[in-house]
C-alpha cells in the first residue's frame, strides 16, 4: 500500500495493512503454475479493507482487492507522480502530474492513456535535460550509441560480460538487479552525481567503448549522432580535438550531455 499503490499520504490505517496481509494469506506464486491459493493456509472468513469487506473463495477476494487497489484515486496520484518524477524531472510540474492523476482515474488505470496524458503536456517537453541517467541507462545508452545491438552483448562470454559491463554499473553506484530497498532505486540525480560514481563513469567511457567496438566512431561525429543539439560547441571543440580517437568518444559518453535526459 505504502510503496506500490496508494502511496505514503494515502488515507489508510494499520488496520487496512493487517487485514490485507491476512486476505493475501493462503496464496502462493511459483514459475509452474502462477498463482495458486490454498485454503488450508489461509486465514478464514472475510477481511476489510479500507471499509469493503472481501469474502469468498479462492483468488477471487484477493484479486477483487486489488482491483480496488489499483484503481483507487490514491494509487493514480501515486503512481502518476512516480511516472512523472521517472521519466520528466525529479520535481515534476504538479499540472503534469494532475493531467496523469485525471487520465488514471477515467481510464481505470489504464497506463498507455496516462503515457499519452504525459506526452502530450507542454511539461514533458521541457528542452533542459532535466534527469540524471543512473549507471544501468548510462551504460545502455552508451552501448546503443556506440553501435552495440542486444545479440551482441547475448555473445559475450560470461566473464568479459561482467568485467565489462556489470561490475563498472556496481561501482558507480547501481548493482544489477540488487536494489538497496523495497522501494527500488533512487530517482534523485543527487544519488547518482556523486564522486566516486563519476569517476566509475569516466573511468568505463575512457577505457571500455574501445574495447567493445572496433573501429571507433569519429568522436565529433559521434556527438553529433548520440547527442543531437545537445552536442553544444565547448564539447564539438574537445571532441574534436582528443589526443586519440578513444579518448574523444571518451569525452563524449562522460560529458553532461550524456549523462542527463
Amino acid at each position: 500500500m505504502e510503496l506500490h499503490s496508494l502511496g505514503v499520504g494515502a488515507t489508510y490505517a494499520q488496520a487496512d495493512v493487517q487485514k490485507m496481509a491476512l486476505l493475501l494469506t493462503g496464496l502462493e506464486a511459483n514459475l509452474r503454475d502462477g498463482f495458486v491459493f490454498h485454503p488450508n493456509r489461509a486465514e478464514p472468513g472475510a477481511e476489510v479493507v479500507l471499509d469493503k469487506a472481501y469474502g469468498g473463495e479462492g483468488l477471487a477476494p484477493i484479486k477483487a482487492a486489488l482491483i480496488d487497489l489499483a484503481r483507487h484515486p490514491a494509487t493514480a496520484a501515486h503512481i502518476a507522480g512516480k511516472l512523472a518524477t521517472h521519466f520528466v524531472a525529479d520535481q515534476p510540474d504538479p499540472a503534469l502530474v494532475a493531467a496523469m492523476t485525471a487520465a488514471y482515474v477515467a481510464s481505470g488505470g489504464a497506463l498507455l492513456e496516462v503515457y499519452a496524458a504525459m506526452l502530450n503536456h507542454p511539461a514533458a517537453w521541457v528542452p533542459r535535460q532535466m534527469k540524471a541517467r543512473p549507471p544501468v541507462e548510462f551504460v545502455l545508452a552508451a552501448l546503443r550509441a556506440l553501435g552495440m545491438t542486444g545479440e551482441a552483448l547475448k555473445r559475450m562470454a560470461r566473464g568479459p560480460f561482467s568485467r565489462l559491463i556489470l561490475k563498472p554499473m556496481a561501482l558507480m553506484g547501481q548493482e544489477w538487479q540488487n536494489p538497496i530497498g523495497p522501494d527500488g532505486w533512487s530517482e534523485a540525480a543527487e544519488a547518482w552525481i556523486t564522486p566516486q560514481g563519476l569517476g566509475a563513469r569516466i573511468s568505463w567511457a575512457m577505457e571500455v567503448p574501445g574495447r567493445l567496438v572496433r573501429p571507433m566512431p569519429d568522436p565529433v561525429d559521434f556527438a553529433n549522432r548520440a547527442l543531437g543539439p545537445a552536442a553544444d560547441a565547448r564539447l564539438l571543440w574537445a571532441a574534436a580535438r582528443a589526443e586519440t580517437t578513444r579518448e574523444g568518444v571518451g569525452l563524449v559518453l562522460a560529458s553532461p550531455a550524456f549523462n542527463r535526459r
